[in-house]
């Protein structure tokens, strides 16, 4: 999906936040997040992983990666097809974290059994929906039931259903004036439907830096996934480091405010076998220093 430039102007370059930084970290992570809350969203490197699985896994397990989100398997997006992944995660030191499928396959029983074995599979925490609701507010009104009803199937599963955005969320509004994305969050339930915050949509969307620690300290407790994906200064997509979303501000107050997992996407996807872009994402969050 292609970035939607209304409101790059207000990422929020150079932002800070003073409420932000008399909060204490988190988990005693110190300056940095640590590794083991760095992941990948494979849709990053999609192309490659379908063609090469494990030769791309191994290539992202020497680049320092220990956590994948997953948006697909090579063969099929079924159990058979995780159980063939499995083995590779474990041979190169891999955790799945999370994965993403459509909305309409949450509204599916038989298929929303099928996504919670394949989780179950690769142990991961987390499933979600990165898209697919109607883009109306009538659609996000009702998608909060419909994902209450997987989401309590899911934690009984042991695991938690959470909603990544797009721009839409921010700039729709229901005839009260509410963003679409609060009325997805005032219709469910917030133990059973968490947030994974793609902060590059987000800013692309218009939120500034502070915006987005607003947002995230109003939902504190149910914000747990972050897509943390850049921008340039026209609202193209970026590699995480070379764009304009001041990451810095952003995550130095999400680490402090229970945000669990940061997972770097790029959906102008690359490939690590031939490439090292995906090998200086890493590194770029690895490295940075955090207020």
């Amino acid at each position: 999906m292609a970035a939607t430039a209304a409101g790059v102007a207000a990422v929020g370059i150079g932002t800070s936040s003073a409420s932000a930084a008399s909060e204490g970290f988190g988990g005693g992570w110190g300056r940095h997040i640590p590794n083991s809350r760095i992941g990948l969203q494979m849709y990053s490197v999609r192309d490659a992983f379908m063609a090469q699985p494990e030769a791309v896994l191994r290539a992202l397990a020497r680049a320092g990666y220990r956590n994948l989100e997953f948006a697909g398997f090579p063969g099929g997006t079924d159990p058979a097809h995780a159980r063939e992944i499995r083995p590779l995660l474990r041979k190169y030191g891999l955790r799945a974290v999370s994965s993403h499928h459509n909305y309409s396959e949450f509204t599916d029983e038989a298929r929303l059994a099928e996504l919670i074995e394949m989780a179950r599979i690769l142990g991961q925490h987390y499933i979600v929906c990165p898209g697919g609701v109607p883009d109306t507010a009538e659609g996000f009104a009702e998608a909060g039931p419909a994902f209450n009803r997987a989401g309590e199937k899911i934690r009984k599963a042991g695991m938690k259903l959470g909603y990544h955005n797009h721009t839409s969320e921010f700039t729709g509004h229901g005839p009260d004036g509410r963003t679409f994305y609060q009325i997805l969050l005032d219709g469910s339930d917030p133990h059973l439907l968490h947030m994974e915050l793609d902060m590059g949509w987000s800013s692309a969307a218009g939120l500034s830096a502070q915006d987005n620690l607003d947002l995230i300290r109003a939902n504190r407790g149910r914000m747990l996934l972050a897509h943390v994906k850049d921008l340039d200064a026209s609202g193209n997509l970026a590699d995480l480091g070379t764009g304009v979303v001041d990451y810095r501000t952003i995550l130095s107050g999400a680490t402090r405010l229970g945000m669990r997992e940061f997972i770097i996407e790029n959906d102008d996807q690359s490939n690590p076998l031939t490439d090292s872009r995906a090998d200086n994402m890493h590194d770029y969050l690895a490295a940075l220093r955090l207020h």
